[in-house]
């Protein structure tokens, strides 16, 4: 029960943040000079402010947003991406306000937990065991950034794929080259890939009426009306109208029904609505599950960080390769 609330917060904190996360995609200087900088991390928790080490704060971010059960290289991956999440929008930060030196969790984009949370999600049985884990798969990768043309990525990840990774260009209309599509055929095992629900019509409109107020949807024409009109080429949806002036994209459809992704599939199925939808999240960037398959299979964290991020190079901050 503890596993399943910590990973539905996750996902809670994940998708409350991704309008943070689009601020920084379409800011145009991201220079990697963040390394050079002075600065100290804090976290607040019930009126409380504590200091938190650098390292600290990356493994409390693994902690949060990974499966402290997931390969040891898999963790090794988010502990890269973790870090150069935290330094990209450090260095972002400090350009909208140059003499700011000192940071919450919450302005850095994700979700982080104390060790205090750790133990009572994982249990006393697996606190020790998964804090270790994942303090080496810190440690193990220290000082290791992801760099694109010597300049810091910004590395979105999500949760499952549908089979390929999507295109930033098409998600979110920005084109970074490190955000490309690519196969991520694993993520078809997994138990969370595939949801079929079905609802009855009224229910659906019900709730995309509490969106969308203004929308016009007969119950008779349901089918009729609401239909998918543009999806990109990894088959997410990108728009779906609902009546005849009320055209919507896929991630806010997705959002009103709670679905895990907008990559879904709408049918009629006895006089009701079936959604068939595979993925979890929004299908930029590294999947966590295909990455934790990769390690499964032998892949190292290099290896998993330049596949799901194309052209990147895998840096040392003192400047190794």
């Amino acid at each position: 029960m503890k596993k399943i609330l910590i990973n539905s917060i996750v996902i809670i904190i994940i998708i409350l943040l991704l309008p943070f996360v689009f601020t920084f995609m379409f800011s145009s200087n991201n220079n990697s000079n963040v390394i050079d900088m002075e600065y100290t991390i804090y976290f607040e928790q019930n009126g409380n402010k504590t200091k938190l080490e650098f390292d600290q704060y990356i493994a409390g971010v693994v902690a949060a947003n990974m499966p402290a059960g997931y390969h040891i290289e898999a963790l090794k991956a988010q502990a890269v991406i973790a870090r150069t999440y935290a330094l990209y929008n450090i260095n972002l930060l400090s350009q909208e306000s140059p003499n700011k030196t000192q940071y919450t969790t919450s302005e850095l984009g994700l979700a982080y937990i104390n060790t205090e949370d750790m133990e009572y999600y994982w249990g006393n049985d697996d606190y020790l065991t998964y804090l270790a884990k994942i303090e080496n798969a810190v440690y193990g990768t220290n000082n290791q950034v992801l760099l694109y043309n010597n300049t810091l990525i910004l590395p979105v990840f999500f949760e499952t794929g549908s089979g390929y990774t999507r295109n930033a260009s098409e998600a979110w209309g920005i084109d970074l080259p490190y955000l490309i599509s690519v196969p991520s055929k694993q993520d078809i095992t997994s138990i969370n890939y595939l949801k079929i629900a079905e609802y009855d019509i009224e229910d659906v409109i019900s709730k995309l009426q509490q969106y969308f107020s203004n929308i016009n949807i007969s119950e008779i024409n349901f089918f009729e009306n609401v239909v998918v009109t543009e999806r990109d080429s990894t088959n997410y949806v990108i728009k779906i109208k609902l009546d005849s002036s009320t055209t919507i994209s896929g991630e806010m459809f997705a959002k009103a029904l709670s679905l895990s992704s907008n990559h879904f599939y709408i049918e009629e199925y006895e006089n009701k609505v079936r959604i068939i939808c595979t993925g979890v999240g929004h299908g930029v960037g590294l999947s966590q599950y295909g990455a934790n398959a990769m390690a499964e299979e032998g892949s190292s964290y290099k290896e998993i960080l330049t596949y799901y991020y194309s052209g990147t190079q895998l840096t040392d901050l003192d400047g190794k390769n």
